[in-house]
């Protein structure tokens, strides 16, 4: 039976708020009236009702989930337990409208994916394939760990470009001034004492002036705005955003490429201990990794293993995935261990990819520095210069 919410009054004019079950709207009135609550608004939990859950908080669901299912419970009644925990009842009441579903006859996976857009194809595979092979708990835990270590990656690049970010709009706030607005003052008083500028000196001010002209601010405004909507565009396709060239990008190009194998290798022994085929894992390992190019390479080897060719085969020669990827998935077919294998893939992969951005923050701060430098002893040049001349012409 589908779930309601009501706000009602007790006989003495108290207002009281909760959940019951009921075949529809009049049902649940009828019920409420025998127990002395006289309803004042019912309303059906739907899959409208719900709201986006992060990529953290679907972590935190699935874990709980598989405690509940690891205890012995049923799906329909963790899924109630869950509804009545302070962290999801601010979801929309999402485990409530899931468990609804379930109840319905409708598969777990299906249900959320239903409800919640955040849920990835690769996610409701995965559960999909946990309901199939009756592994649901140990795969509900496994996916939480990836979504945590997905998450964990996500938290070390923001903070990682965090320092970069604040000393560049210092840098550019600060030369802004300068240029802007200081030096403008400075041109006016020496040109009334009738000195001639240096060239630095007129080199900084004429970019000043093209900064203060309304085509210079215009230049400047649909520069930002270029900006902002490539940044809307990846975040929204990051799929075919420079699908390829990015893995041709200096030092970016070494770093995305052990992610991608980082994602795959992981998310695809999470697949295989699910139960899924080879191939359809291959299809939704490529899709994890967020690159159109590489999901058409994975349906070219989903394809040829789908023929009888060995993975390991399969895999060599693909541009970013063959780099060493064949080596762990041939010594797990020979060990018949791949789940293990791709792990250990995974994790090396994963360590590589933080030594390299360790390595790039490593290049990037003292490059940065050294250019905030540079342009300040420029701008610091520019007015010591037209002082040096005049201190000498009064000498």
């Amino acid at each position: 039976m589908p779930t309601f919410t009501y706000v009602a009054y007790t006989k003495d004019g108290k207002s009281r708020k909760g959940r019951v079950e009921g075949l529809h709207a009049k049902d649940v009135r009828e019920t409420l009236m025998s127990e002395g609550l006289y309803a004042r608004e019912v309303v059906e939990l739907s899959a409208k009702s719900g709201r986006k859950l992060s990529r953290t908080g679907r972590g935190m669901f699935y874990r709980e989930t598989a405690a509940l299912l690891r205890a012995g419970l049923p799906l329909d009644r963790a899924l109630e337990l869950l509804s009545e925990t302070p962290l999801f009842r601010n979801a929309g009441q999402m485990p409530s409208v899931v468990r609804d579903r379930v109840r319905e006859g409708m598969p777990f996976s299906q249900a959320l994916a239903a409800l919640l857009p955040d849920v990835s194809g690769t996610e409701e595979a995965v559960l999909a394939a946990g309901e199939a092979s009756g592994r649901l708990p140990e795969v509900t835990e496994e996916l939480a760990d990836t979504l945590d270590q997905e998450s964990e990656l996500v938290e070390q690049i923001r903070a990682a470009l965090l320092y970069p970010l604040v000393v560049t709009i210092l840098a550019v706030g600060v030369l802004g001034l300068l240029v802007g607005f200081l030096l403008p003052v400075y041109e006016e008083l020496l040109t009334d004492m009738g000195r001639d500028l240096p060239p630095l000196t007129r080199g900084v001010l004429a970019v000043g002036r093209g900064v203060r002209h309304p085509l210079g601010v215009l230049m400047l405004i649909v520069g930002v705005l270029a900006i902002v909507l490539t940044l809307r565009r990846a975040r929204a396709h990051p799929e075919t955003f420079l699908s390829r060239r990015r893995f041709s990008l200096p030092v970016l190009g070494a770093l995305w490429s052990s992610l991608v194998r980082t994602r795959f290798s992981r998310t695809l022994a999470l697949l295989l201990e699910g139960g899924l085929q080879l191939p359809q894992a291959i299809l939704q390992a490529s899709a994890a990794t967020g690159s159109a190019w590489l999901q058409e390479e994975g349906r070219e080897m989903a394809e040829r293993v789908s023929q009888g060719e060995r993975f390991a085969d399969a895999l060599e020669g693909q541009s970013i995935l063959g780099v060493d990827l064949p080596g762990w998935v041939r010594a797990g077919e020979a060990s018949g261990d791949l789940v293990n294998l791709l792990r250990h893939a995974s994790r090396s992969h994963q360590r590589a990819w933080s030594r390299g951005l360790n390595r790039a923050l490593a290049m990037l701060e003292p490059l940065l520095i050294v250019t905030v430098g540079i342009l300040i002893l420029l701008v610091a040049l520019a007015v010591l210069l037209p002082m040096i001349q005049l201190n000498q012409g009064l000498g």
